[in-house]
């Protein structure tokens, strides 16, 4: 698992391969990832948007940005985690997402940015 402290907020993340699958655009590799937020402030916060940047090995990058986290803007207390799950396809077996989250302190409505750990999307065939 990949994890990254920005703040004292700790982003993980863990990525799992679900196989090859066909699609109207052809063959895609389709991978799962789980993270975890925990909020090791002093301060209540609140997930506002996210923005990731998937990296194909087969030269086909793009990003994803959006409100909240699968529809949800979670608040999270002091000593609070939010544990979600998604996913992205790839067109090859190989590539790597990073990110960041847009969260706002409720106390003083500040906003700042949180890192999401550069992390690497592999088939486990690729090893062999």
């Amino acid at each position: 698992m990949k994890y990254k402290i920005t703040k004292d907020i700790k982003v993980s993340v863990k990525p799992s391969y679900e196989g090859n699958f066909d699609s109207i655009e052809g063959s895609v590799d389709v991978f799962s990832y789980q993270v975890i937020i925990e909020n090791n402030s002093n301060h209540t916060i609140k997930l506002l948007k996210r923005r990731w940047l998937v990296l194909d090995a087969a030269d086909y990058d793009y990003e994803i940005e959006g409100n909240g986290v699968i529809g949800e803007q979670p608040i999270l207390l002091p000593g609070e985690k939010h544990t979600y799950e998604s996913g992205s396809q790839l067109k090859c077996p190989i590539g790597a997402m990073k990110g960041s989250y847009l969260f706002k302190r409720l106390a003083d409505n500040k906003k700042f940015q949180v890192e999401i750990p550069h992390f690497h999307l592999l088939a486990p065939f690729v090893f062999n």
